[in-house]
């Protein structure tokens, strides 16, 4: 029903291709305050290490503008979906009912509590590599703006890659499986450009993230919503600027500890564990159908009908 339903976004593929370029433009004007700050004779070095310290700029001030491109992506992604489609902006959650917030909840508290779990075990067979960097004055802002902010960046990807994307190509296609796998690469594709990607190299990263696509497209695609994807994005995203960020990462925060080195096979092999534990827990809460699911047809000839 995520890809069928009446309230499900569709038209024609101008619009879509509108959309996206709008989004684009949206996100592009979003960088300006942060090109401004750290100078764009700067950009190149601070795509490398993005320390905003480094160019007298506080953390926290920096961090709000790195996630204002993402406001500005979300506001035309909205704008897109009213105007163009003519279409509810939850279309994109969940057409074919209310968005069920106690998932976006459940996969948040799990997938935090499960990180912490791996954490703690990398911490025990490495402490020598975190280093306690805690200050409560840096940290406080930090807090109100990973739980207030920091959301909507999480949330934009989602709501582009997992929902607006998915639908479009699915609907397309007539294939949940092509929508899946084609928004997953695209996930990857444009996390190209991220330091991490320059640092620890170009195949293990792009490999960790299109597989969190997939796993994030798995979870779409079988509960027939993007509730589990946005709370599980947004437990990653806020886990890594509160607790434990890393060097090279994309975000630099004042989080509570710093690792100085990570290793990137590791940290794939554990990341697929951890979806596969997170799906395999879903599967069972949530009664999902046979995995099957992932490769059925768009049926738009059986579309359900308006309640």
């Amino acid at each position: 029903m995520f890809f069928s339903h009446p309230n499900a976004v569709r038209g024609s593929i101008l619009k879509f291709i509108a959309v996206i370029f709008l989004v684009f433009l949206a996100y592009t004007i979003g960088q300006f305050p942060l090109l401004f700050a750290v100078g764009i004779e700067n950009i190149e070095s601070f795509q490398n290490n993005p320390d905003f310290e480094l160019y007298g700029i506080n953390s926290n001030v920096g961090f709000l503008l790195m996630i204002l491109m993402f406001i500005c992506a979300t506001l035309a992604l909205w704008a897109g979906i009213k105007f163009l489609h003519k279409a509810s902006f939850k279309s994109i959650i969940r057409p074919q009912s209310n968005i069920d917030y106690n998932k976006i909840f459940w996969a948040f508290s799990f997938w935090f509590m499960l990180t912490i779990g791996i954490e703690l075990i990398m911490y025990l067979l490495s402490s020598d590599n975190y280093q306690l960097q805690f200050n409560l004055a840096k940290f406080l802002p930090l807090l109100v703006i990973s739980i207030l902010v920091l959301p909507i960046q999480t949330s934009f990807e989602e709501l582009f890659f997992r929902g607006y994307l998915m639908q479009g190509i699915g609907r397309g296609t007539k294939s949940k499986l092509a929508a899946l796998l084609i928004t997953s690469i695209f996930f990857g594709l444009i996390h190209g450009t991220n330091p991490e990607v320059a640092k620890y190299g170009l195949s293990v990263m792009m490999s960790y993230y299109i597989s969190a696509g997939l796993a994030l497209g798995i979870m779409t695609i079988m509960d027939d919503g993007l509730e589990l994807a946005l709370g599980v994005h947004a437990a990653t995203n806020i886990y890594g600027a509160l607790i434990v960020s890393y060097e090279g990462s994309a975000i630099q925060t004042d989080s509570i500890f710093k690792t100085s080195e990570i290793d990137p096979v590791l940290m794939l092999i554990i990341s697929l564990v951890a979806f596969g534990v997170f799906i395999f827990v879903a599967f069972k809460k949530y009664n999902w159908d046979s995995l099957k699911k992932l490769t059925e047809k768009v049926d738009e000839e059986n579309i359900v009908s308006m309640p």
